[in-house]
C-alpha cells in the first residue's frame, strides 16, 4: 500500500511539474530546472555558466562524486516516467490521480534531459586532453586520472544504455503513450538518446585511444630516434635492461586494471600488451649484437610475465634458447667437430678460450636485473659450454688445457651483474 501511495504521490507532483512547464506560449524553463534541483544534481545548471578552465578544474576535483550523481538523477527520471506515468494503476486511482497529458510530459522529460546532457558533452571536452608521461615521477598519477576518466565514461555510457532501452520500451509498450502521442514526439526522443550515446561512445574510444598513446608514445619516441640515427639507439646497443617504456605501459596496465569494471577495458589492456610485444621485438631488431638483441627480449618478456602473470613462458623459452645458439654455440662447434679444419692440425682450444674470453669480457657487463632469471641464464650456459668443453678434453685427454672446466663454470657464474 504505503508502494502504491508513493506512486500516486509522485504522479501528483509530476503533473504539477508539467502543468508549471507549459504556463505560457513556450513553457516555463524553470520546472525542469526545480526538478533537476530535487534530484541533487542542481551543478548542472550553473556548467554553462562557468568558463572553460573553471568548467573542467570543477569537474575534474569531484569527477567520480558528480558522475554517480548523474546517474542517480537519470534513473530517477527513468523511474519517474516508467513507475509514475506509464505503469497501470486500480481503476480508482487512475481516476484519481491521472497522469500528466502525455505530449505535455514527454516534452518536460525531453527539456530536462537536455539539461542533463549537458553534462555529457561537458565531460567529454573536459577529460580530452593528451597525456603527457614524459615525467614519470608523475606517471602512476597521471595514469590512475585517465582509468578514472575512462571508467567515469562507462558508467555514463552503460547507465545510458540501459536508461535509453527502458524509455523506448515504455514508449512503445504503454497505450498511455500510443493513443496520445505523434510518433514524431517519440522519434524526437529517440533520436536525443541515440546522439547522447554516440557522444559517449566516441568519449570512450577517445579515452582508450589517449591512455594507449600515451602509453606507447615514448616507445614511438625511440623508434623515430632510431630511424634518424639518434642518440636512443646508442643507449640501447649498450644495454638490454628493462626498456622504460616497458615499465611505463605495464604500469599503465596495472593501474588499468586496478580500476577494472568494464569489459572495455580487457580488449584495451590486451592491446596495449600485444602493441608492447610487437614494439619490443621491432626495438631490439636495431640491435647489432644478435646476442644482446635477444638478452633484450629475454629482460623484458620476462618482466612483463612477472607483472601481469601472463602465460609468456614459451616465448621465453623461445629467446633463451636463440641466446644460446647466437652467443655461445658458435664457439663451441670446434671443439665438438673433429674434422673441424680451421686450426688445420693445432688444438682448437685457444681459438675456443680467445673467444670464450672475449664473450666473457663483454657479456659480464651486460645486466639481468632478475636473480631468478639470470641464475637460469647461468644455468643454461654453463650446461652447454662446461659440458661440451669437459667432454672435449676427455675425449683429448693429452691435452692441457688453459682454463679448467671448473673456471670457466666459475667465470661463467659472474656474468650479467652490469
Amino acid at each position: 500500500m504505503e508502494f502504491k501511495e508513493e506512486l500516486v504521490e509522485m504522479r501528483q507532483h509530476l503533473r504539477g511539474l508539467v502543468a508549471e512547464f507549459c504556463v505560457g506560449a513556450s513553457g516555463n524553463v524553470t520546472a525542469p530546472d526545480r526538478w533537476l534541483s530535487e534530484l541533487n544534481v542542481a551543478w548542472l545548471l550553473h556548467l554553462s555558466e562557468l568558463g572553460a578552465s573553471a568548467r573542467g578544474s570543477f569537474i575534474s576535483r569531484q569527477l567520480q562524486q558528480l558522475v554517480q550523481s548523474w546517474i542517480l538523477a537519470l534513473r530517477k527520471i527513468n523511474t519517474s516516467m516508467i513507475w509514475a506515468c506509464f505503469s497501470g494503476f486500480s481503476s480508482q486511482e487512475k481516476a484519481t490521480v491521472a497522469p500528466p497529458a502525455a505530449p505535455e510530459f514527454v516534452c518536460f522529460i525531453e527539456a530536462t534531459l537536455w539539461k542533463m546532457f549537458i553534462f555529457v558533452g561537458t565531460i567529454a571536452g573536459t577529460i580530452a586532453a593528451p597525456l603527457n608521461f614524459d615525467d614519470t615521477n608523475c606517471q602512476e598519477h597521471i595514469v590512475s586520472r585517465a582509468a578514472g576518466e575512462l571508467r567515469a565514461l562507462l558508467d555514463m555510457r552503460d547507465a545510458l544504455s540501459s536508461v535509453s532501452e527502458h524509455i523506448m520500451m515504455s514508449f512503445r509498450s504503454s497505450p498511455y503513450v500510443q493513443s496520445t502521442i505523434h510518433k514524431d514526439i517519440t522519434d524526437d526522443m529517440g533520436g536525443l538518446l541515440s546522439a547522447e550515446l554516440g557522444k559517449l561512445d566516441e568519449a570512450v574510444r577517445d579515452a582508450r585511444y589517449r591512455i594507449r598513446t600515451a602509453a606507447m608514445s615514448s616507445l614511438d619516441d625511440d623508434d623515430s630516434s632510431a630511424e634518424a640515427g639518434g642518440t636512443t639507439q646508442t643507449t640501447l646497443k649498450s644495454s638490454p635492461d628493462i626498456h622504460k617504456v616497458t615499465r611505463s605501459v605495464i604500469n599503465c596496465i596495472k593501474v588499468l586494471s586496478a580500476n577494472h569494471t568494464h569489459g572495455y577495458q580487457d580488449g584495451l589492456i590486451m592491446e596495449m600488451a600485444t602493441s608492447l610485444e610487437e614494439k619490443l621485438t621491432r626495438v631490439s631488431q636495431s640491435f647489432p649484437d644478435q646476442s644482446l638483441r635477444f638478452l633484450f627480449l629475454i629482460n623484458n618478456t620476462h618482466f612483463i610475465r612477472q607483472q601481469l602473470h601472463h602465460d609468456l613462458t614459451h616465448k621465453i623459452n623461445t629467446y633463451i634458447e636463440s641466446y644460446l645458439q647466437v652467443s655461445w654455440a658458435p664457439m663451441l662447434k670446434c671443439l665438438n667437430n673433429t674434422t673441424f679444419h680451421c686450426f688445420k692440425r693445432n688444438s682448437p682450444l685457444p681459438k675456443f678460450e680467445s673467444e670464450f674470453q672475449m664473450t666473457y669480457a663483454v657479456q659480464k657487463l651486460w645486466k639481468v636485473p632478475d636473480p631468478w632469471l639470470r641464475k637460469r641464464l647461468r644455468e643454461a650456459i654453463i650446461e652447454i659450454v662446461v659440458s661440451d668443453l669437459t667432454k672435449y678434453l676427455e675425449d683429448n685427454n693429452r691435452i692441457t688445457p688453459g682454463i679448467t672446466p671448473q673456471e670457466v663454470e666459475e667465470m661463467l657464474q659472474e656474468l650479467f651483474e652490469g
